[in-house]
């Protein structure tokens, strides 16, 4: 293994519930870790941390001393997907997915503990995700009444095939760390503490390769996912309206109140259509 320099921050690189460190191995050259912190909120991805996601990302992938980017996060849980609190609203909500693809350096996904809605759409969308045993892994949103549909539902089929991936979004079924494995979700699932170790190891692996091939690499594998990106939001197309129809404040109040939701009582059955 290399010998590493300590992380560092960047001067006047600073985002809110974003932190963006570097690291440069004695032999040459660099890592870019976006490190998720907002802990307090199991970064619960909220329109601010989008932003800087976003930026850390285009940053990370324009500075030519850095070869990987690894996304990881403060605390035990990796995320748990927009922040249902309010806030998570945010153009760049839409943009995470496609600016990892569009990097041409190879994203990791360091995951520990949840992995939840978009903070798993985010993972899988990455290049490598390296898993701790206590990861778990899974989609929230006919549970909730999230609108994600299209692209970044499409584009886990290709990670997980068409059964996996309509069983993990249609029943919203949680994975353990194991599971993921087997379905195609991570690429190794180690001990909680060796993540960032294995992690490191990855990065190891990936510098000592030629960057223009492992870019033009990375992107030939992203022409699989092209046509999908003209996928628009279904459900936006199929149920306009539908963040403020009966079922989605259902969804969100029983999320609240804690209870199992009822989208079946007659009044909904009458609004619904055919």
């Amino acid at each position: 293994m290399s010998e590493w320099n300590d992380w560092e921050t960047i001067e006047g690189v600073e985002f809110e519930h974003v932190i963006y460190e570097k690291r440069v191995r004695k032999c040459g050259g660099g890592v870019v870790r976006i490190k998720l912190n907002r802990p307090e909120r199991m970064n619960a991805l909220n329109g601010r941390m989008f932003e800087g996601i976003v930026m850390s990302l285009i940053l990370a992938n324009a500075d030519p001393s850095v070869g990987v980017i690894v996304i990881s996060h403060s605390g035990p849980h990796f995320g748990v997907g927009g922040d249902l609190s309010g806030g998570s609203f945010s153009p760049a909500m839409s943009q995470v997915d496609p600016t990892i693809k569009r990097c041409r350096k190879p994203v990791i996904a360091a995951v520990r503990g949840y992995s939840i809605g978009a903070s798993n759409h985010m993972a899988y969308t990455c290049d490598f995700t390296i898993a701790g045993e206590s990861a778990v892994f899974g989609q929230n949103g006919p549970r909730i009444g999230s609108p994600a549909t299209g692209y970044m539902m499409a584009s886990s089929a290709h990670v997980m095939g068409m059964k996996g991936a309509r069983e993990m979004w249609l029943r919203c079924r949680l994975l353990t760390a194991q599971e993921a494995l087997e379905a195609g979700l991570c690429n190794t699932v180690v001990q909680d503490r060796l993540v960032d170790a294995e992690v490191e190891k990855w990065c190891d692996d990936l510098l000592d390769l030629v960057p223009a091939c492992i870019g033009a690499g990375k992107q030939s594998f992203e022409a699989v996912d092209m046509p999908l990106q003209y996928s628009g939001n279904f459900l936006n197309m199929m149920e306009p309206g539908f963040m403020g129809h009966p079922e989605t404040l259902e969804a969100i109040t029983a999320f609240h109140e804690r209870r199992k939701p009822n989208f079946w009582t007659e009044e909904l059955i009458k609004r619904r259509k055919p």
